[in-house]
């Protein structure tokens, strides 16, 4: 994992100015006066990233090490984290934002029993890589490297390259899972035997040979080339079948020992493996667990676990390799003694030889019942977790302090999210409406993240198409049927005009009760009702929180009413949550024709002024133009030049606009939002002095951004392209 830039520790006189600053920073953009400084790390710190590829699911551990600095105790509303991330797919794109979650902070005393500081919170988010996906060989993986960025308080750029004020950014390599279904250009293209489109439908994908258990002879021999000892080689496939302590029922080697003579392998080596080690002595060169933290909205317990070797992991990508095993443990009174095993969860890892010289990190993530250990927000709680890895065989589940022959564990200390309310009885909480935080939504705006003082494109947005909504339902030791529902109208309807959101869903479960817990469970209902199953007590869970999906893209735009209903103990009907959000469905159109002047007729257009495919000399050099990207709710509008490998330092201008930051190969400028009122520009004028361009055909493209958040991600929608052509002479 690599740190992408250098902190430097404050002293005491640049703390006490970094703390006025601090308590400044919401205003920064009002006062001119002070110079915030980036990349300050002493109130939080980014300290791992990680990538689960069965579940695409991105983590990021982010350990807050303070007792102030954050706007308030967790009775108010305190301050916000945000981790945006990004992943460089190395096909030449470079970093694409792939959105951004957040986390409340708050000032928590180092008041005892025990250490209070750093508390370590978990960061996830879930991104769809299926179009990154390559079939490779069975020895070589798709290897991003993804990119967090933490930002205190402000959301994070959209810019990968641009420092945060307060917080960091860290890099790390991760894996892709392989591609198991191919079109058959794709497998030519593998196999380097073009014809064979000739004689296979295009249009049906191909289903790739299922994994096979790798022939324990064969990885032997790979292994010993590879300089992998003997008792990691033959762990599974010798512990499986001897009088050990150790738990090899969820290894997924599958070997069957044949004759170790032939193997040449001496027993009395490595016998000592399989017993049960205490402390610190297990081995780390192959497999490390970096970091842990929680999530508290979602009760869940996450780890990052370093893989640092390109063999020792059972078989290739494609076979079923082999698989690291975390076990959790919780200290609920923080007196350092872990009185409670809280569940294991795993992910597959194998022999990938381009596995890059710092290693690929993956990542776990576990939800637990923390029901009985709730308090009111006035007296938080702070725990210790401790997370145990093993690789192959299973942690123990009664010894918080054993090891097994391959792993480590780490101890971290969380914040348990507070009770949602008062006294006992059901109570809920919805957390996240279409991907962003249900608490930055305008009680009377209804926008998310309202601000009319000085907005930027993160401010003042509506949503469009499908909208999620993610949220919790505390039992408090109920353990009968609990339904609920969510409803809508627009704003200005009564409340007879309310039906649901949906009747249809498919909830994704997971029972940690049985080895395979993850199953899905449909329910469909005239009325919208819905079961909510999950239940801690019993060990099944919901997950990620969802609750039901509104598929608004065919509503009028305007506000909406939602309405949170929830059975109680006895069948009653609780209205637990009411918002109103603005839904905005329009697209920006874009004009089709060469124009010679902007055509009011769309929302998107670019003309050079009396028309394009026209020449310029040394002697004629400058291009005008006008363009055009409006929309009730715009973003930022995009003007890129290329080929770039001609430009020489040219640049498009326009009044207001500022040059992109490099991104890859990009030669643009841009304009954004500022205000509210402002929907873009109508018939903005450019231009371009072509006098640095070498002698070559040309391109100008404009791309325009609304500020929806569109189908429940936080990225910007984005509308492109409309382009002219120029050619530039000797």
């Amino acid at each position: 994992m690599k740190q992408t830039e250098k902190y430097t520790k404050l002293s005491v006189k640049e703390l006490a100015e970094m703390t006025k600053n601090r308590q400044l920073f919401k205003l920064q953009n009002l006062i001119t006066a002070i110079s915030f400084p980036t990349n300050i790390q002493h109130w939080e710190q980014l300290t791992c990233v990680g990538y689960n590829p069965q579940f695409r699911r991105l983590e990021a551990v982010v350990n807050v090490k303070q007792t102030s600095g954050y706007n308030g105790n967790l009775c108010s509303n305190a301050s916000l984290e945000y981790v945006r991330f990004f992943v460089d797919f190395k096909d030449g794109g470079g970093f694409r934002d792939m959105g951004y979650t957040s986390f409340k902070v708050a000032d928590i005393s180092n008041a005892p029993p025990g250490p209070q500081h750093p508390l370590s919170y978990l960061a996830y988010l879930f991104i769809d890589d299926r179009k990154y996906k390559r079939f490779l060989d069975c020895d070589h993986a798709v290897i991003p490297t993804v990119r967090a960025v933490l930002s205190w308080n402000s959301i994070p750029s959209t810019n990968p390259n641009q420092l945060p004020h307060y917080g960091n950014r860290l890099d790390a390599d991760i894996q892709l899972a392989r591609k198991t279904r191919l079109f058959p250009f794709e497998l030519a293209e593998v196999l380097k035997v073009p014809n064979l489109i000739k004689y296979l439908d295009p249009k049906v994908e191909l289903e790739i040979k299922p994994q096979e258990t790798a022939s324990l002879e064969v990885l032997s021999k790979y292994n010993k080339a590879a300089g992998v000892p003997d008792q990691r080689t033959f762990y599974s496939a010798i512990g499986a079948n001897i009088n050990s302590t150790l738990d090899f029922s969820q290894a997924v080697s599958g070997f069957k020992l044949k004759n170790l003579d032939e193997l040449k392998i001496d027993l009395s080596k490595f016998l000592d493996i399989f017993n049960n080690l205490e402390g610190k002595e297990a081995d780390t060169s192959f497999e490390e667990l970096t970091c842990l933290g929680l999530n508290p909205a979602t009760d869940s317990l996450g780890a990052v676990i370093h893989i640092k070797k390109n063999a020792g992991f059972n078989g290739d990508l494609c076979t079923p390799g082999s698989k690291e095993h975390v076990a959790f443990w919780a200290d609920w009174n923080n007196n350092g003694v872990f009185d409670q095993y809280l569940g294991t969860v795993s992910v597959n890892v194998h022999d990938i030889q381009n596995i890059p010289k710092d290693g690929l990190f993956y990542n776990v993530l576990l939800p637990f019942d923390v029901s009985k250990h709730l308090r009111t927000c006035d007296a938080p709680n702070v725990i210790r977790v401790r997370a145990v890895l093993s690789w192959e065989s299973l942690p123990s589940t009664t010894n918080p302090n054993q090891l097994n022959a391959w792993g480590n564990f780490k101890d971290a200390l969380v914040q348990l999210r507070p009770k949602l309310q008062r006294g006992s009885g059901i109570h809920s909480a919805i957390y996240l409406v279409g991907s962003v935080d249900r608490t930055m939504i305008h009680p009377t705006q209804f926008l998310y993240n309202y601000d009319a003082t000085f907005p930027t494109i993160h401010n003042n947005r509506p949503w469009g198409g499908g909208i999620t909504f993610h949220g919790i339902v505390d039992r408090n030791g109920f353990g009968g049927v609990i339904k609920y529902r969510f409803l809508f109208k627009k704003q200005a309807e009564s409340d007879l005009a309310y039906q649901p959101v949906s009747t249809t869903e498919t909830f994704s479960l997971d029972d940690l009760n049985t080895p395979a817990p993850a199953f899905s469970d449909p329910q469909t209902d005239p009325n919208g009702w819905f079961i909510y199953k999950q239940n801690p007590a019993i060990g099944l869970y919901n997950t990620n929180n969802y609750l039901a999906h509104w598929d608004a893209s065919s509503k009028d735009d305007g506000p909406y009413t939602i309405r949170f209903v929830h059975t109680d103990e006895i069948g009653n009907e609780v209205i637990a949550d009411q918002f109103t959000i603005i839904v905005n469905n329009k697209p920006m159109t874009i004009s089709p024709t060469a124009n010679a002047s902007v055509d009011f007729g769309f929302d998107l257009d670019l003309v050079i002024d009396g028309g394009d495919c026209h020449s310029y000399t040394p002697k004629a050099p400058m291009i005008n133009g006008h363009l055009r990207a409006v929309h009730p709710y715009f973003a930022f509008w995009t003007l890129e030049l290329q080929p770039t490998s001609h430009t020489h330092g040219a640049i498009p201008t326009s009044p207001g606009a500022t040059p992109v930051p490099p991104v890859a190969t990009t030669v643009a400028v841009s304009k954004e939002y500022s205000a509210l009122g402002d929907n873009g520009d109508a018939n903005g004028t450019w231009s371009l002095d072509t006098s640095a361009l070498d002698p070559c055909g040309y391109t100008v493209s404009i791309g325009a951004h609304t500020r929806v958040i569109l189908n429940s991600s936080a990225n910007f929608p984005h509308y492109v392209p409309k382009a002219v052509g120029f050619a530039k002479l000797p």
